[in-house]
């Protein structure tokens, strides 16, 4: 879970999923983690996961392991020769996104047939450029980009120094090979690391080998980010400044009231013919939409929009009128998944404080009332890190009992305490939440969350992080609807539009950047075609058998 405040809370429960969307994705842009996603696919490759056909049949490739890794099966310029078994692993890598990718989608739109083997494929896929091409190139292609990437840009940061890593980084290293050796030693395999490791990637495939893989994809992360931080500090404010004015309503945000009346979608009845059942959601949609009117003529001010909400719930305890109908801190690209007429209205220079107006929404279930409270302005960002002890079930999403949410609390207390009584800098807290927190949304960045806006968050971490006496390294315990949070404050960063315009062109100049170098003359490749043509025969046909394994073992089980 995220601990994100939810922009589509602030709506009835049944249409919460529509500003969290946006709102996810923007708090997602706002953080560093790989800050080049158009090479993402080039310079990290499914490491560390088993390949996911391979792992259900368990077939044992059996060709030549030590020679895969002693053979040299190329080069690319100063980054100098790549073995066989490095290609065999990019490859592999290669099928595996591809395969995963398809499983994740509602439908194959590749038009790659998942019951055969790369090399029997008749359909044609694409290169670059557009021109047809097998898919069997297609691997190829994939597996040299990411193989020439990694080595490049591996090759860069030894000679930038910064090719090795930290105590954390290599301590991470050994906890990822140790989780592949239990797992080979599961009651379900009960085999040696080396021989799971054979069965899973094929022979070439050894601790050593893994490890090498691990720590190469690592630094070469780590020196992406590097390039991004260099590169997103080096911007001075007059060009961000820049930026900004050429289209302020991008970075600038509103602050409104809205209330929602949505529309019931009615069923047949028994024997009733669908003109009648037309007539009837005809007079029910009319009917939704002059409540919606007798609200909005109601309304004159915010205080008159708090007091007509009250009155409509006034039968549901629960319910809490700040958080149902007050927004803020909405960007125009938020606004509009309510509907592109009310995005445009929310940020119109002619649009005042205290105008009102309906809007139906863009999937047309629902009239939204909207009072515009505050015109496009900025708001002042802070990056805070946190651990989260969750107060409900990662898996089913139920609430712990009272019993569990206390020991939830009393581990918060532990883990302030633990954090306290060490070197107390925002890198051991850090550490400390990749260990803990309950949070999938930041345990990646060690807790942290960069650049966040009021409102952004669930209000009780909201007030804590914004409190005005906020220094950084300030720490404290604050109980949300999520659990109890061990807080950490790092630092204020300045407006939004700022960090936000840094963000999004340093992404694009240390893209431009990071091409340039894998690119370069000073990184051409020169496979060996033969070599890498022999490669490819060996693992098709063992896709071809693990195919044809799984297909038996479907059909075994079909029958019981």
């Amino acid at each position: 879970m995220a601990i994100e405040k939810s922009k589509a809370e602030q709506y009835r429960d049944e249409r919460k999923a529509r500003i969290a969307d946006a709102a996810k994705k923007n708090a997602k842009d706002m953080q560093k983690k790989n800050a080049t996603k158009k090479l993402a696919k080039r310079i990290v490759s499914i490491v560390l996961i088993a390949a996911i056909a391979l792992g259900a049949v368990g077939v044992a490739l059996n060709y030549y392991g030590v020679w895969d890794r002693t053979v040299k099966a190329g080069s690319i310029g100063d980054a100098g020769k790549f073995s066989l078994a490095e290609y065999e692993y990019y490859y592999w890598a290669a099928y595996n996104n591809l395969i995963s990718s398809i499983s994740q989608q509602q439908y194959n739109s590749s038009g790659y047939d998942t019951s055969k083997p790369p090399h029997e494929q008749t359909s044609m896929t694409e290169d670059a450029e557009g021109n047809p091409i097998t898919w069997v190139e297609s691997l190829r292609q994939s597996a040299l980009d990411s193989l020439q990437a990694q080595r490049a840009i591996y090759n860069e940061a030894e000679k930038a120094g910064k090719a090795t890593l930290t105590e954390e980084e290599q301590k991470q290293v050994d906890e990822t090979v140790e989780a592949w050796r239990e797992q080979a030693e599961s009651e379900q395999y009960k085999m040696t690391l080396n021989a799971y490791l054979r069965m899973t990637y094929g022979e070439y495939m050894n601790e050593k080998f893994l490890r090498t893989i691990i720590e190469r994809e690592t630094i070469v992360t780590n020196y992406v980010n590097f390039k991004f931080d260099e590169i997103k500090n080096s911007y001075d404010k007059a060009k961000i400044d820049e930026v900004y004015n050429k289209d302020k309503n991008a970075y600038d945000m509103v602050d409104f009231r809205i209330y929602e009346f949505a529309k019931e979608t009615l069923k047949a009845e028994q024997g009733e013919a669908a003109d009648d059942l037309a007539k009837r959601q005809k007079a029910a949609d009319e009917k939704t939409k002059k409540d919606a009117e007798a609200f909005l003529a109601a309304v004159t001010d915010e205080a008159s929009f708090v007091t007509k909400a009250k009155e409509l719930n006034k039968d549901d305890k629960e319910y809490d009128v700040e958080r149902s109908t007050k927004m803020s801190g909405v960007l125009k690209s938020e606004s509009a998944n309510i509907s592109a007429d009310c995005s445009e209205w929310l940020f119109k220079a002619e649009t005042k404080v205290g105008d009102k107006k309906l809007f139906e929404s863009k999937t047309g279930d629902a009239y939204y009332v909207v009072l515009m409270t505050a015109k496009p302005h900025q708001v002042d960002t802070v990056s805070v890190r946190h651990i989260l002890f969750a107060n409900s079930d990662a898996t089913t999403g139920a609430k712990l009992t009272d019993a569990e949410i206390a020991k939830k609390k009393s581990s918060a207390e532990e883990a302030l305490k633990k954090w306290q009584s060490g070197e107390k800098t925002a890198e051991s807290f850090g550490a400390l939440a990749t260990e803990l927190t309950e949070d999938t949304g930041s345990a990646s960045t060690g807790g942290l969350y960069e650049n966040v806006r009021p409102g952004q968050m669930v209000p009780e971490f909201d007030a804590w992080i914004f409190d005005k006496n906020r220094k950084p390294g300030d720490t404290d315990i604050v109980e949300t609807d999520y659990g109890y949070h061990v807080m950490y404050f790092q630092k204020n960063e300045g407006k939004y539009y700022e960090s936000a315009i840094k963000n999004t062109i340093a992404q694009e100049d240390a893209n431009t950047a990071i091409e340039a170098i894998v690119g370069s003359d000073a990184y051409a490749l020169d496979p060996n075609d033969t070599l890498l043509k022999y490669a490819e025969k060996q693992m098709n046909n063992h896709i071809a058998d693990m195919i044809a394994q799984q297909s038996a073992s479907q059909q075994q089980y079909s029958y019981y």
